[in-house]
């Protein structure tokens, strides 16, 4: 059995995700900077999944070679990013607070 080892790349950023639970009881949060959107069965699941939403966009913004700029947009900074970035996990801190009424409005 082959082990896959990754290397966690820590991210000096910041960024705030708003959520609620929605009527059909999933939960839902939504990152405005950067214009994401999650949503999961659980908050438990939820914050697995924004964490996993954030590394995927990061991965993305490597392969478009738009990561640095990405960065220097946002003032965030990283350390090294090794060659083999299929093999990165981007760790970006969050916080998330309750939505307020407009929110929860908005998507509805």
């Amino acid at each position: 059995m082959a082990v896959h080892n990754v290397q966690v790349v820590q991210v000096q950023g910041n960024l705030e995700w708003r959520f609620l639970r929605a009527r059909g009881g999933n939960w839902v949060a939504v990152c405005d900077p950067l214009a994401l959107t999650v949503q999961s069965p659980s908050f438990a699941a939820l914050m697995e999944d924004i964490a996993e939403t954030i590394n995927a966009m990061l991965h993305e913004l490597v392969r478009s070679n738009d990561l640095q700029r990405f960065f220097r947009e946002r003032g965030w900074q990283s350390a090294p990013i090794p060659a083999k970035v299929q093999d990165v996990w981007f760790d970006v801190p969050f916080v998330t607070r309750a939505s307020d009424r407009d929110f929860e409005d908005s998507l509805r």
